[in-house]
């Protein structure tokens, strides 16, 4: 079987039909399926799981499937499925229709304010995650949609439930992707939602300058990277705040209990996007969704609203469930030793398998876990300056380990010219617009350096889009939505000279195109 064409057509629980195969990777396909039971369109990832993970994959589904967030995709069943004679468990899913992050990424510079927006949502997601005590373990630009309400993080199928190191042994299999591993699932595989933080980190520096906060010419080196290497400073960015700057720093911190939880990075970049009704705390709703997870301190464990793009995708993270969530304690172990001797010896043999990065594509597939021998002359770890919010979770919690000096052949990103971002005039307006009519923004001094770009957001009979200036003459569609009975048709998103959303309600066509001049977005509806 080779999961990506004899399968199509095939029934699954007498209810998924297989379609078409429209992803892949080390350990699973992804199908689009059609649910005939409720007559939906569905995601069906079918994974090659040895026997003794089958339970693990049902219980992480089991988990996940209680994740209701408007920046996660749904999962809405499990199953087995025989074939070959051998089990394969199976997934259901919500299909989030969109290109992803990774793709975005290829196509050339994302607005810092968009970039914000989307790794806000990334960081909502997670919030709601780890209330459950949940870690996504593989947070990455392919593992990011861009729908039309906003970025919803996929494949939670590799989720799992947090334990704060390893129990022993270390495991040989360490699930995510090498470019964006913290060095804790590096040292001892400890499952904690401070990994993901570190894994968002690496997200967000890479939208904001352009490439990694290291410099590494293949996998063992980026491995080392993650354990030794301090990442360089983020660049001065047009557009993006200082103490925007100062949280990606501290996402990378490599001591976990130092780096904010995802609540806290959700409401900054919320605020750094101009999105104060997502930083804000509507502490009434929160204190519901508090005592209905049964938290004893709703104020206390208050997330801010779901960042999403549109008001359909905002809502509440939900608070944290336990201590582990926002930044569990990790009890101080006596094995850690042992555990570098264990990483030492996978190290070498990672250097002798000769795992090499794809050119220009730091995301290879799912890895064994290698980790780095110490050198010889360690140095203290970064003494980053206290930040006024608070890092959750215990104080006893034992940090992986302190940064050393790098290994021979690694060295720092050297941040080329900071990226320039696209200026911006008048603040976010709303305005109707009538079909096959310009709506051309309010005349005014153009933008000045230094100036956020604009966003705007216009209505027609069909729907609803929101777009800003990638460039001075380069628009971007940041979300849309259709108004009933308007379906959308087609989207191209940008950045281009003039993207476009079409919608369609029977014979009927409405296209509401975005053209941008001196950084001034503007819309045509026809």
């Amino acid at each position: 079987m080779d999961g990506r064409s004899d399968l199509a057509g095939v029934v699954l629980g007498g209810r998924y039909e297989l379609h078409e195969p429209i992803g892949a990777g080390g350990m699973a396909v992804v199908w689009r399926a059609r649910d005939h039971v409720l007559a939906r369109t569905v995601a069906v990832k079918i994974v090659a799981a040895e026997q003794g993970d089958q339970d693990r994959i049902r219980r992480e589904a089991q988990a996940a499937a209680a994740l209701s967030h408007p920046n996660i995709a749904q999962v809405h069943d499990y199953g087995e499925m025989a074939a070959e004679g051998r089990v394969f468990p199976y997934v259901v899913m919500e299909l989030v229709e969109g290109g992803t992050l990774g793709d975005r990424m290829t196509q050339g510079p994302v607005a810092p304010r968009v970039a914000m927006r989307i790794c806000a949502e990334i960081a909502a997601a997670l919030s709601a995650a780890h209330a459950l005590g949940l870690v996504h373990r593989d947070i990455k630009p392919a593992n990011v949609m861009l729908g039309p309400t906003g970025a919803k993080v996929v494949d939670f199928g590799i989720a799992a439930a947090t334990a704060p190191s390893g129990t022993g042994e270390l495991d040989i299999e360490v699930l995510g992707t090498p470019a964006y591993l913290a060095p804790e699932r590096l040292i001892d595989d400890a499952v904690e939602p401070a990994s993901d933080v570190y894994a968002l980190g690496v997200v967000l520096y890479r939208l904001l300058c352009g490439h990694s906060p290291w410099t590494s010419e293949d996998t063992t080196q980026m491995l080392t990277a993650h354990i030794y290497l301090e990442p360089a400073p983020l660049p001065p960015v047009t557009g993006v705040p200082a103490f925007i700057a100062e949280l990606c720093e501290r996402c990378l911190i490599k001591d976990p209990s130092r780096r904010p939880s995802a609540r806290e990075v959700s409401a900054l970049l919320s605020r750094g996007a101009g999105n104060p009704a997502a930083a804000a705390v509507d502490t009434a709703s929160a204190a519901a969704v508090a005592m209905a997870l049964g938290a004893t301190d709703p104020a206390r464990d208050t997330p801010p609203a779901g960042a999403a793009g549109t008001a359909k995708a905002a809502g509440a993270d939900g608070p944290a469930k336990a201590a582990a969530a926002d930044g569990p304690a990790k009890a101080a172990g006596t094995g850690h030793r042992g555990r570098w001797a264990i990483a030492a010896a996978l190290l070498l043999a990672a250097g002798a398998a000769g795992w090499l990065l794809i050119p220009g594509d730091p995301e290879v597939a799912p890895i064994a876990a290698p980790s780095a021998s110490p050198p010889a002359a360690p140095r203290a770890g970064r003494s980053a300056a206290p930040v006024s919010a608070p890092v959750s979770g215990p104080a006893t919690r034992r940090p992986t380990s302190a940064a050393a000096v790098p290994a021979p052949g690694l060295a720092r990103t050297t941040a080329p010219g900071a990226t320039t971002a696209p200026t911006a005039g008048p603040a976010l307006t709303t305005e109707p617009v009538p079909t096959s009519t310009t709506v051309t923004p309010p005349p005014g001094p153009g933008p000045g350096p230094g100036a956020e770009p604009v966003t705007r957001t216009w209505s027609s009979d069909a729907g609803t889009l929101t777009a800003t200036c990638a460039s001075p003459s380069t628009a971007e569609i940041v979300s849309y939505e259709a108004r009933k009975p308007f379906k959308v048709q087609s989207a191209d998103r940008g950045p281009a000279s003039a993207p476009a959303v079409t919608f369609k309600h029977g014979s009927t066509l409405t296209t509401m195109t975005v053209t941008c001049s001196a950084g001034q977005p503007a819309s045509t509806t026809t």
